[in-house]
C-alpha cells in the first residue's frame, strides 16, 4: 500500500507516521511516482550472475608449419620452402620493362579467389595474394616464356590454386634479382624462447570476472602456449564483461530514479515540516492575545495538536533524510559500478583485439639507414628503438633469417636468405649457385656479427619466439610499412 503526499506516491512505511497528523494534505492526489523496491546489493556484474560459463578459445599447443615464396627474376620461377626444404616450384612471368616487379621482401596482406583489377579495367586476378596496396600481387594469369605483366607476379593455374591453398596472410615473400634459397642457420645473437606464465588482467577488468571462469593453464608456457591461452582467455573475458554492462546499467538507471524519488519526496516533507511550523507558531501568537481564561483553553488544545504534528513531521522527515542518503549513496555506487563494468568491456574488447594480433608471428627490422628495430607482431607495431651497427658506413646487405621448427623447449631452427641488391640478374648454374649460397652464409653472419640488440628487446622477442618469426636486416629502410601491414622493404 502507498499514500499520496502532496502529489508524490510514498511507500507505506514512509507514510505511516505523516498521515494520522497531516491526513488533509494527504488526499486526491493523483501523480504516481514508484515505490522504491528492495534489490539485491551483491556486485553488478560479477560473473557467477550469467549462469554457464563462456566457452572459451580453443588453445593451440603448436604453431602452424610456416611458409616461404621466393621469387627469381632471372629464373621467371617461383619456389615454395617450409621447414622441409622446397615443397613446390613453377614457372611465373614477372613485370617487363617499364612495369618492372620490385625486388624485396613482403608479406601477403590480402587474399582473394575471384578479383578483379582496379587499375587495368577490371582485369580478372584469380587466386589474388596481395604484396603491395600499390598494386603487386601473386596471382593466376598467362605465363609465357618471359616476363609480361605490368607489375604482378602471374603464375599458372594449376599452382596459382595450390598456392592458393597453402597461402596465409603474413606468409613471407621474397622477391630476388636471381635464385636464392633458405639454408639452416645458426648465431649467438639469434633469440631463443622464455617460457612464461599467464599474462595479468587489468585490475578493472579482474573485478568484473571470476578467476574460476577463465582457462586454467599451467604455471610455466611456451611464447605460443602463453599467447593462445592469452587468446582464451581475452575470449572468455570479453564474453563475460559484455554481459555485465546490461545489468549493472539498469541497476544504475533504477538506483539513479529511486533517489531522485527520495529527494523529491524529502523536499515535500520539508515543505510539510516548515508548514506544520508555521501552523504552531500561529497558533502560539493567538496564545498570546488571549485576554479570559475561558478563551485560552481551546488554544492550548490547538496547540498541543500543532505540536504534535510538528514532531510527527519532523520524525518523518528525519526519516526520509535517512533514506534519501541511502538512496543516493546506493546510486552514486551503481553509477560507479556501471562506470567500472563499461570500463571493463572496453579493456577487454581492447585486450582481445590485442591478443588476437599476439598469436600471430613476431618480425623484426632492423635497418642500417635509419639506425633503427622495429618490430611489429600481427600488422601491429610493438616496439620502435635505436639500434647499434658498428661501422655503421659499411653495408650489411640484406638478410631473412626465419624461426622455422621448434627443437627443444627453448630452442628454435633458423633458416637464412641473403637477397642479392647489386641488380645483377643472371641464371644461376650450380658452381655460381654454391658460391652465392657460401657467401650468403658467411654475409649473413658477419651482419649479425655487427649489430647490438639491446636487452629489453631480445627479452620481447624471446618472449614471442615461435616458428613462423623473423628477423631481416637490410641497409635500407621502410616502404610501404603502413598499418595492417608487416615489414615492406624494397630492395631496388
Amino acid at each position: 500500500m502507498t499514500v499520496c503526499l502532496r502529489g508524490w506516491r510514498i511507500p507505506r512505511a514512509w507514510g505511516a507516521s505523516i498521515a494520522p497528523v497531516l491526513s488533509a494534505t494527504l488526499l486526491g492526489c493523483s501523480a504516481t511516482i514508484g515505490v522504491f523496491p528492495a534489490h539485491a546489493t551483491g556486485k553488478p556484474g560479477a560473473a557467477h550472475q550469467f549462469g554457464n560459463k563462456t566457452p572459451i578459445t580453443k588453445v593451440r599447443s603448436s604453431a602452424p608449419a610456416p611458409r616461404m615464396a621466393i621469387i627469381s627474376l632471372a629464373d621467371q620461377h617461383i619456389e615454395v620452402f617450409d621447414a622441409d626444404g622446397r615443397s613446390q616450384r613453377s614457372r611465373v612471368s614477372t613485370g617487363m620493362s617499364g612495369h618492372s616487379t620490385p625486388t624485396g621482401i613482403f608479406s601477403i596482406l590480402q587474399r582473394r579467389r575471384y578479383h578483379e583489377s582496379n587499375i587495368y579495367s577490371n582485369a580478372p586476378m584469380p587466386y589474388m595474394q596481395r604484396l603491395t596496396w600499390s598494386g603487386i600481387a601473386l596471382h593466376q594469369g598467362y605465363v609465357p616464356n618471359y616476363r609480361a605483366s605490368h607489375g604482378c607476379i602471374r603464375m599458372p593455374g594449376g599452382f596459382a590454386s595450390r598456392l592458393w591453398k597453402i597461402g596465409y596472410i603474413g606468409m613471407r615473400v621474397i622477391v630476388s634479382p636471381r635464385r636464392v634459397r633458405p639454408t639452416d642457420f645458426a648465431h649467438p645473437s639469434l633469440p631463443a624462447p622464455i617460457s612464461s606464465g599467464l599474462p595479468q588482467l587489468a585490475s578493472v577488468v579482474r573485478v568484473a570476472v571470476a578467476a574460476d571462469d577463465l582457462p586454467a593453464a599451467p604455471e610455466s608456457l611456451s611464447p605460443y602456449e602463453a599467447a593462445q591461452h592469452r587468446l582464451a582467455r581475452a575470449v572468455t573475458t570479453k564474453a563475460v564483461t559484455e554481459k555485465a554492462v546490461k545489468p549493472a546499467l539498469e541497476l544504475a538507471r533504477q538506483t539513479s530514479r529511486e533517489a531522485r524519488q527520495a529527494t523529491e519526496a524529502l523536499a515535500a516533507s520539508a515543505r510539510i515540516l516548515a508548514e506544520a511550523e508555521e501552523h504552531l507558531e500561529l497558533e502560539q501568537l493567538a496564545m498570546a492575545t488571549v485576554q479570559t481564561e475561558d478563551a485560552e483553553e481551546p488554544i492550548q488544545t490547538r496547540i498541543r495538536f500543532a505540536t504534535a504534528g510538528v514532531e510527527a513531521a519532523r520524525a518523518s522527515h528525519e526519516k526520509l533524510k535517512e533514506l534519501e542518503r541511502k538512496a543516493s549513496a546506493e546510486a552514486f555506487a551503481a553509477a560507479g559500478a556501471a562506470r567500472d563494468a563499461q570500463m571493463a568491456a572496453e579493456l577487454a574488447s581492447d585486450e582481445l583485439s590485442l591478443a588476437r594480433k599476439a598469436v600471430s608471428p613476431v618480425t623484426l627490422f632492423v635497418s642500417r639507414k635509419t639506425g633503427q628495430a622495429y618490430v611489429r607482431q600481427g600488422a601491429h607495431e610493438i616496439y620502435e628503438g635505436v639500434v647499434t651497427i658498428n661501422d655503421p658506413e659499411r653495408p650489411l646487405g640484406t638478410h631473412v633469417y626465419s624461426a622455422v621448427e621448434e627443437i627443444g623447449p627453448s630452442e628454435i631452427r633458423w633458416t637464412a636468405v641473403s637477397v642479392p641488391t647489386n641488380g645483377g640478374e643472371r641464371r644461376s648454374h650450380r658452381r655460381a649457385e654454391r658460391t652465392d649460397i657460401s657467401h650468403a652464409q658467411s654475409s649473413a653472419s658477419e651482419a649479425l656479427d655487427r649489430i647490438e640488440f639491446p636487452a629489453d628487446l631480445r627479452r620481447l622477442m624471446g618472449e614471442r619466439l615461435w616458428p613462423g618469426a623473423s628477423i631481416i636486416v637490410s641497409d635500407f629502410g621502410l616502404g610501404e610499412t603502413n598499418d595492417g601491414t608487416d615489414f615492406v622493404i624494397i630492395t631496388h
